[in-house]
C-alpha cells in the first residue's frame, strides 16, 4: 500500500464483545478487518462512529480509517484498499459512487457505502448500500409548519425531484385542512440572486415559513427570512445560528458509521438499500430557539412553538414505534 495515497488515522483492533444468538452465523469471523473510506473533512466523525463499534461491541474487529486528501487520489485510494487483505471495504461522503462502481469489478470483494441518499439503482450482491432516510422527517417538519404558521400559507424551495417536498406537504395536510402551500424548484447552479427573488415573491405573497431543501444554499435565504421577518424550516441536516431558522433536521453521522459496520460485521444481506432514519437514532428534529431568541419573539409566536413541540413530539413518537410495514 503506496503511502502517498492512504493515511491511515487509527487503527483499532480488539475482541469480540458478545456472542452470536443461536443459529445465527456472522459473515466474518470475529477477528475480521475493514477499511473505512471517507473524505478529509469527515474522518474525525466517521473514526469516532468506528471507536464505538469496536470498543462497544467488536473488540476483536480491526478498522482502519483511510483519509482522502484530494481527488485526485480517490480511486487509487479506493484500488489500493481493495488490493490489500481487508474483508470489507466502507465508505461514506464523495467516495461511495466509486466504491459502488468498483464493487461489480470485485465480485469476491465485500462493499458497503454509507449515502445521503438513496441511488434508487439494483445493486451488485457483494455490495450493500446504507442512505439517510429524511422522509419522516419532512413529514413532521410540515406538521411544524402548519402549527406555527399565521397566514396557513408555506413556501417551499428544493432541488428539481427532490421526493421529500411531498411528505412535507403530507405532513401540513396531516396537521390541518386548509393549509397553503407554493412550491419553487431550483438547481444546483442556482445563484443567491435567484433565491432571493424566490424568497421576495413568497413572502410578498403571504407565505410567513419558508421550507428549504436546498442545502448550503440556505444560507442565502437568512438574511432574507430576517429583512421580512419571517421565518425558514430547514429540511436538511443544518446548525443555524440564527433564530430564523426555527427548526431543522440533524443528523448523527457518528452513530450511523457505528450501525454500518455492525450491520456488516453481522452479515447484512449484499445488493440490498437500507434505510437509517428517525427509528435508528441517526436523524431527528432540532429546535433552534433558545432562550436567549425566545425573547426576540412576539407572545403569540412564542405561544405557537410550545403548541408545536407538543404536537410533534406525540407524532414523532407515532412514527418511531410505527410497526415495520
Amino acid at each position: 500500500m503506496k503511502k502517498s495515497l492512504v493515511f491511515v488515522l487509527l487503527v483499532l483492533s480488539c475482541s469480540l464483545l458478545f456472542s452470536q444468538g443461536s443459529g445465527e452465523v456472522s459473515l466474518f469471523q470475529d477477528r475480521s478487518h475493514f477499511a473505512f473510506i471517507t473524505d478529509r473533512n469527515y474522518s474525525d466523525i466517521v473514526l469516532d462512529g468506528a471507536n464505538i463499534a469496536v470498543k462497544e461491541y467488536y473488540p476483536y474487529l480491526q478498522v482502519d480509517v483511510l483519509r482522502i486528501n484530494n481527488n485526485s487520489e480517490r480511486e487509487a485510494l479506493v484500488l489500493s484498499a481493495i488490493s490489500s487483505n481487508y474483508d470489507a471495504i466502507l465508505s461514506y461522503g464523495e467516495s461511495s459512487e466509486i466504491v459502488k462502481n468498483l464493487s461489480y469489478e470485485y465480485p469476491k470483494k465485500r462493499f458497503a457505502s454509507l449515502r445521503d441518499i438513496s441511488t434508487s439503482q439494483s445493486l451488485p450482491d457483494n455490495y450493500s448500500e446504507f442512505y439517510f432516510d429524511y422522509t419522516p422527517l419532512s413529514f413532521l417538519c410540515g406538521i411544524g409548519a402548519y402549527s406555527l404558521t399565521d397566514t396557513r400559507k408555506v413556501g417551499i424551495i428544493a432541488f428539481s425531484g427532490d421526493e421529500r417536498v411531498n411528505a412535507f406537504i403530507d405532513g401540513l395536510k396531516e396537521a390541518g385542512p386548509n393549509g397553503n402551500v407554493e412550491v419553487y424548484y431550483i438547481e444546483e447552479n442556482t445563484d443567491d440572486e435567484t433565491l432571493n427573488v424566490i424568497a421576495d415573491v413568497l413572502y410578498s405573497s403571504g407565505a410567513d415559513i419558508v421550507f428549504t431543501l436546498i442545502g448550503n444554499k440556505t444560507n442565502a435565504l437568512i438574511d432574507k427570512a430576517r429583512e421580512w421577518g419571517r421565518y425558514v424550516i430547514v429540511g436538511d441536516d443544518y446548525y443555524a445560528t440564527d433564530s430564523t431558522v426555527i427548526l431543522s433536521v440533524k443528523k448523527d453521522i457518528k452513530k450511523a458509521v457505528s450501525l454500518v459496520i455492525g450491520k456488516i460485521k453481522e452479515g447484512a444481506k449484499g445488493g440490498e438499500s437500507v434505510a437509517l432514519g428517525l427509528k435508528d437514532g441517526v436523524l431527528d428534529l432540532s429546535w433552534f430557539i433558545n432562550e436567549e431568541s425566545l425573547k426576540n419573539l412576539d407572545e403569540n409566536m412564542k405561544t405557537k412553538i410550545v403548541e408545536a413541540k407538543s404536537l410533534l413530539r406525540r407524532y414523532r413518537y407515532e412514527l418511531i414505534n410505527r410497526p415495520q410495514v
